[in-house]
């Protein structure tokens, strides 16, 4: 059942869909290449402070109010109902609350900065890097929601090429946040330029109402849900040293390098069950979910596999100064392949259940919180804190798809 789905899915823009990809795969082994140069030219230490800085910048993304978010749910929404004139009102609303939202954001980073002790270059390096992640965002999710795979995968090009250049300047010393974030703001900028309707710097109090409240509770969830896949290295930096912090933030490459075969999947799928949702076609927003979990699972189980082997014979050779994030490595590898079997995160949001979906992972977070707490306090480092992600990640699995599937009986059933 599931192959026939597949095949039918990818019929229509079978190319696109796969050359789309193909390019977030490569895009992603690049960034992956890009971030292990500069861990090893920064060391285990200074690797720790840029880690920290990447968090900042994504829990940053919560002063937005999850205008990006909402727009991820509202648009396709509105392209399901062929309603342009919302479409317009939706694309400029956001686009200018974007830009509105920076300014806290900037005001926030400085404080932590100058309350860190840390030169005001790192302030204008870190707010830099978050908006071009924020602006590169709205392109993207403008581009997912209309399924226009092929510039998205030009896009994806243009990043690559943009860090292979990049390489050059890390290697002569440039900040690893510059390198990633002039990337971001030069895809940002093909997009804009390929696009055929620009958004307007306009604000529609109807659609930034509904953007907000589809958007807030999305975003919340969002950002919870990173605080559930980075709650360890936070942990690890308020009780344990910058240098252990450098060790698992080393390892969390190998995980992100893994999970982006998840994004790839779900950005493939996610219109697709939010537009089958618009047409209440209940049914067909499961069979995408499902095409959704095995193909995320079974891609992810064979690159940890095999990323898994390579770290073993490698890192020893290549990195032996990172030798000691190898159980880590393993771990997260396990911890990144059992997410798609959540099954249920992209249908809460779109059905409207995103406090289950919320309140799922706070219980995650908690449960990570306590065991790995208690395994730093038992002596067991870094190690303990991978374990404990591991064991909150299979008990957050079991919980989400216990309530997911009561909510979908619920919707189908009344």
């Amino acid at each position: 059942m599931i192959p026939n789905d597949l095949i039918q899915w990818l019929r229509p823009v079978g190319k696109e869909r796969l050359f789309f990809f193909i390019s977030h795969i490569l895009y992603n082994i690049v960034l992956f290449i890009v971030a292990i140069i500069a861990a090893k030219i920064a060391g285990p230490e200074k690797w720790g402070l840029i880690t920290l800085l990447m968090l900042v910048a994504t829990y940053s993304g919560f002063l937005t109010l999850g205008i990006n978010n909402g727009m991820g749910i509202a648009l396709p929404l509105a392209i399901g109902k062929n309603d342009d004139s919302n479409i317009l009102k939706i694309k400029s609303t956001v686009f200018t609350a974007l830009f509105i939202t920076l300014i806290p954001i900037g005001i926030s980073q400085f404080i932590l900065i100058y309350y860190w002790q840390k030169p005001l270059i790192d302030w204008v390096i870190l707010f830099g890097f978050t908006l071009s992640f924020q602006l590169l965002t709205y392109f993207k999710i403008q581009l997912r929601s209309y399924e226009n795979f092929k510039l998205f995968t030009f896009a994806y090009f243009v990043q690559i090429i943009s860090l292979s250049i990049g390489l050059l300047g890390l290697i002569q010393g440039c900040h690893y946040l510059v390198i990633v974030g002039l990337g971001n703001l030069i895809a940002g900028l093909f997009i804009w330029l390929k696009i055929n309707v620009k958004p307007s710097f306009q604000i529609h109090k109807k659609s930034l109402i509904q953007i907000l409240k589809i958007g807030l509770p999305v975003m919340t969830a969002g950002i919870v849900g990173e605080l559930l896949l980075s709650v360890d290295r936070i942990l690890i930096s308020i009780f344990l040293e910058d240098i252990q912090l450098g060790y698992y933030g080393f390892s969390s490459n190998f995980f992100k390098g893994v999970r982006i075969i998840g994004v790839a999947v779900s950005i493939i799928t996610l219109p697709r069950i939010v537009k089958s949702f618009a047409k209440q076609d209940y049914q067909q927003m499961l069979r995408y979910s499902v095409i959704q979990q095995w193909s995320s699972f079974g891609l992810m189980g064979i690159a940890s596999i095999i990323t898994g082997i390579s770290l073993y014979y490698l890192v020893p050779i290549f990195m032996p100064e990172f030798g000691s994030s190898l159980r880590v490595s393993y771990i997260l590898l396990g911890v990144a392949t059992l997410i798609p079997l959540g099954f249920y995160p992209h249908i809460l949001n779109t059905i409207g259940k995103q406090k289950v979906y919320l309140m799922t992972q706070i219980f995650g977070i908690v449960l990570n919180v306590i065991i790995s707490t208690s395994f730093i306090y038992l002596g067991y480092g870094i190690d303990g804190v991978a374990l404990g992600s591991l064991i909150s990640m299979v008990a957050y699995v079991i919980l989400i798809r216990y309530l997911g599937s009561n909510a979908v009986h619920h919707l189908i059933n009344g």
